[in-house]
């Protein structure tokens, strides 16, 4: 069922992309078809296959060359990587844009790196920032993750699989285009691992079943937190699969960073809340409510006080919301989705224009307080999209957030509020996890500071809980973030956030396997990083730079 599901969703991929992806990054019938190639040279197999793990990124804007990714005799340790929104050179029955390179086509292009991005079409300033950036989210997660100086020998145990997301495809922080790349990054990591794990198994003369850790660093607030979504199930599927060619197989994400974003909402019948647009918005702002019953009735009080009844069909539908003038103010879709076992629940997306519109004459929204008001039978869950910029990218859209006068930002003494137990308001912190982390089976992680205290702005899950562990995404509150690499040997840039706690939990986990350790399952591997509900990795003791801590 969950594949067909994922099939569904790459063909809207296909049909999307023409509008999407720069024209030189489709895949047509005149283009060759790829060579066949190995994965790795044979200075960048793993000595002892017995004792190796793949370690899998999905990300943005990888920088695959880099130097912390080669063996001790310079060859790439990157078996595998799709470039989605690079200049396409070939065909391959399973890519349908970008390009797929593999170690050996990386080590015929030189070590250095600039001269290899050059040649690939990747640092071309028409198509967009590409990898001319000096800095990238994936530049730190990648070298968190898998990062070895080239002369360590345990780089040879960990075969790198990654996939590079299109600026296209992450810009929208909302999610809602990344979700369709990200499902298909995921199929193309299990396809490689198990092709990978093939050739060490013919290299070796026996079967080999190499464990796999995937990282992926990304997160939404859209959507339920229950394990339904796609990613969600899609992973967890793989996970509980035994795959012929490989050993276990582990999801690890982080748990986002969302706790005091005032995002997330509970209304009980009859009660209302606030939504404030921001003002010199230039991108939409949008908002779920989840309700109970058959439809979803709304009432929508503008900043000057015009009330709009919203009343779409029980079955589902779009529809528009017109001031007296006829201009749009509003798109709304309600449909009715599944939450994990239990019956589908009715969802109404609102959808409001910028507030400051690219041109004079386009559709725009008034900025301030709109009142929000379910009716029907409750309760009724409210959470915002997210709309902020990704680090890489430059600013646009700014965040809309919930207002609830009983919501204390911090607690008298200054510090701030934890879970839920202490804070009655409308706007919750529990339940502010990325919704791709829903499921069952994936490692998720949280952010600490260096003295293993929980960091202010880590998503909570329903429960209060962090995730299963946690890591060090921060010096302490004064000193935010983590010194890492960026793009090119000699940069460093300064990340802060979850994406960079569950890296070193996929880092360590990658490490512990290799080493023939039995982490089966999610419970195996917190009861392995240390005692209690939501253990703490601590700081990493074996990065190859000063990471800050």
């Amino acid at each position: 069922m969950i594949a067909h599901e994922s099939f569904a969703l790459f063909d809207q991929v296909l049909q999307a992309l023409p509008r999407l992806a720069p024209p030189d990054a489709l895949i047509t019938p005149h283009l060759p078809p790829a060579p066949e190639q190995g994965f790795l040279s044979p200075g960048a197999m793993p000595p002892d296959p017995d004792h190796c793990a793949i370690i899998a990124m999905i990300d943005h804007a990888i920088p695959f060359a880099h130097r912390l990714f080669r063996a001790p005799d310079g060859h790439s340790r990157m078996a595998a990587i799709w470039l989605q929104d690079a200049p396409a050179c070939d065909r391959r029955p399973d890519i349908a844009f970008g390009q797929e390179l593999r170690g050996p086509m990386i080590d015929a292009l030189g070590r250095d790196e600039d001269t290899l991005y050059r040649a690939l079409g990747l640092m071309d300033p028409a198509r967009g920032h590409g990898l001319l950036r000096s800095a990238s989210h994936g530049a730190g997660v990648a070298a968190l993750a898998a990062g070895f100086a080239p002369e360590d020998p345990r780089s040879l145990n960990h075969p790198l699989i990654a996939v590079s997301l299109p600026d296209f495809g992450v810009a929208d922080t909302s999610g809602s285009l990344s979700a369709l790349f990200i499902q298909a990054a995921v199929v193309f990591v299990i396809a490689r691992a198990r092709a990978l794990a093939r050739d060490m198994s013919q290299a070796a003369g026996r079967t080999i079943r190499p464990p796999l850790v995937v990282n992926l660093s990304l997160g939404i607030t859209a959507g339920g937190r229950d394990g339904s979504s796609l990613i969600s199930r899609l992973q967890n599927a793989i996970s509980q699969s035994a795959e012929p060619d490989l050993g276990p197989v582990h999801f690890v994400l982080p748990t986002g960073n969302s706790r005091q974003d005032r995002g997330r909402a509970v209304l009980e019948q009859g009660q209302d809340i606030l939504w404030h647009l921001p003002p010199d918005d230039r991108t939409p702002s949008a908002l779920e409510i989840w309700g109970m019953g058959p439809g979803l009735p709304v009432t929508l009080t503008q900043p000057d006080g015009q009330s709009l009844a919203v009343d779409l069909p029980a079955g589902g539908g779009m529809g528009r919301i017109k001031d007296d003038q006829g201009r749009e103010l509003a798109r709304l879709t309600l449909q009715n989705r599944a939450m994990g076992r239990l019956a589908p629940r009715p969802c109404l997306t609102l959808i409001l224009p910028p507030t400051l519109p690219d041109a004079p004459g386009q559709t725009s929204a008034p900025p301030g307080p709109w009142r929000i008001a379910p009716t029907g039978p409750g309760p009724f869950e409210l959470i915002v999209l997210r709309d902020d910029s990704l680090s890489g990218f430059g600013p646009r859209g700014r965040q809309s957030r919930l207002i609830d006068p009983a919501y204390a930002a911090r607690q008298d003494d200054g510090h701030w509020p934890g879970d839920d137990s202490t804070n009655p308001a409308k706007i919750r912190r529990n339940g502010t996890s990325s919704s791709y982390v829903g499921g069952p089976h994936q490692i998720r992680v949280g952010a600490t500071l260096a003295d293993a205290s929980l960091a202010p702005y880590t998503g909570l899950l329903e429960d209060g809980m962090a995730g299963d562990v946690t890591a060090p995404a921060d010096a302490a509150l004064s000193v935010r973030g983590l010194i890492l690499p960026g793009m090119r040997a000699g940069v460093r840039q300064r990340l802060s956030g979850t994406s960079l706690s569950a890296p070193q939990v996929t880092r360590w986990l990658a490490g512990e396997l290799a080493q023939g350790r039995p982490l089966p399952d999610r419970a195996a591997i917190v009861a392995a990083v240390g005692p209690g509900d939501c253990p703490d990795l601590g700081r990493p003791a074996d990065l190859p730079w000063r990471c800050g801590l």
